[in-house]
């Protein structure tokens, strides 16, 4: 069977995404689906706008956009990419490019997939809620803004989705003397948007004026890299393990004490459920997320005031304090936190939902903009100075 094939009692499903193969949790869930997703009855593609080609995922099309592609040029590459396979569903894993594309894909259901409460998510809803006929939220808050868009909406369109996570049967919890050194982790892109790793060196002096006794290690690679090696240089203390996969990363993430974040926004990191499944403790900022209710369900105290790098280094040096009756009870409530996010019960839940929105009618849709005529033989870059110039000219 062809790429293109599909058995005629599946369910056709397009996901839409920007990226696939990198190290985010949002291509981590896209891999899974292009993965398994025919042992749930689905016949599923996928389209990945701004990556190039990537070998040994048959079902997926990187699109490989660039800032200087036409509209035109993109909407050829989006319409070709599958040939004669139309979609049933379409899964929006990103609140970019509707505009662009959706009119090509008649006449499927739209799911819009929420993966992190992204800045300016509010606004976006304004127009996406009306544009759906389902949505997956990872946590209450995102869910939430969704029914505050859209308030009609009935709850059968909207799924709470527990991300899957698949840690090895085997998995051992931290076996390691507790706080010899206290093993810190930090799992995910190397990245100033969205994760701040800018913060963490400040983080690493407030450690250091408070004497613990530390290791950090950096689990993931991205474009600040080499900005946090030269930044933090005492290798005897700091780590860069780089990207690491199966048996390597699970190893790594399990002699974690414990897993920080430092970043301005999330959704539910697939990170954090998975080193809460290996016994480690997740300390995250306040930003509303999954992930500092995660947190916060382990233990109050993991749960720190957002970007309060004092708050950060205190609830630190609390930790490697602690005794060994509460650590063990802290990691036992992190392995039984994320118990319901079992890949096979996520992979059945998810089709489910998308046979359930296929059969439903469609909901009623707010028009997309138009564009005006000849705007499509202008690039993505262009285009985005003469928004830029019009809200600027509108005081917006």
């Amino acid at each position: 069977m062809t790429p293109t094939e599909s058995p005629r009692s599946s369910l056709k499903v397009l996901s839409l995404g920007t990226q696939f193969a990198g190290l985010g949790g949002v291509e981590s869930v896209l891999r899974s689906h292009h993965e398994t997703d025919a042992d749930q009855g689905i016949d599923s593609r996928f389209l990945v706008f701004w990556e190039d080609p990537a070998p040994g995922w048959p079902h997926a099309r990187f699109l490989g956009f660039r800032d200087g592609l036409s509209i035109r040029q993109a909407r050829q590459r989006v319409a070709g990419a599958f040939p004669g396979w139309k979609p049933d569903v379409v899964v929006y894993h990103t609140t970019w490019g509707w505009p662009y594309f959706d009119d090509l894909f008649p006449p499927a259901r739209r799911i819009l997939y929420l993966h992190s409460d992204t800045p300016g998510l509010d606004e976006q809803l304004q127009t996406r809620a009306h544009w759906a006929d389902g949505f997956a939220c990872v946590n209450d808050r995102i869910a939430e803004r969704v029914m505050q868009a859209r308030p009609e909406l009935s709850p059968d369109r909207l799924l709470r989705v527990l991300y899957p996570i698949d840690p090895p049967a085997d998995l051992p919890g931290p076996v390691r003397p507790w706080g010899s050194p206290l093993r810190l982790g930090f799992c995910g892109r190397l990245a100033h948007e969205q994760k701040r790793v800018d913060r963490i060196p400040e983080l690493v002096s407030r450690l250091e004026a408070a004497g613990i006794d530390y290791r950090l290690e950096f689990l993931g690679d991205g474009p600040e890299r080499s900005w946090l090696e030269t930044r933090l240089p005492d290798r005897k203390r700091v780590v860069f393990h780089g990207r690491k996969s199966g048996v390597e990363y699970w190893n790594i993430v399990s002699s974690w004490d414990a897993l920080l974040f430092v970043s301005d926004y999330e959704g539910t990191p697939i990170a954090l459920l998975e080193a809460m499944a290996a016994g480690v403790i997740p300390i995250h900022p306040a930003i509303g997320s999954g992930g500092d209710r995660y947190a916060a369900d382990v233990d109050p105290l993991l749960a720190y005031p957002a970007g309060d790098l004092t708050a950060l280094a205190a609830v630190i040096t609390e930790l490697a304090r602690w005794p060994a009756s509460r650590v063990e009870t802290v990691r036992r409530r992190a392995v039984d936190r994320v118990h319901g996010h079992a890949s096979a019960v996520y992979r059945a839940t998810f089709a489910g939902f998308l046979q359930h929105i296929a059969g439903l009618p469609p909901l009623p849709r707010r028009p997309l903009p138009t564009r005006p005529p000849g705007m499509d033989w202008l690039s993505f870059r262009a285009t985005r100075r003469l928004m830029d110039w019009r809200r600027r000219w509108k005081g917006l």
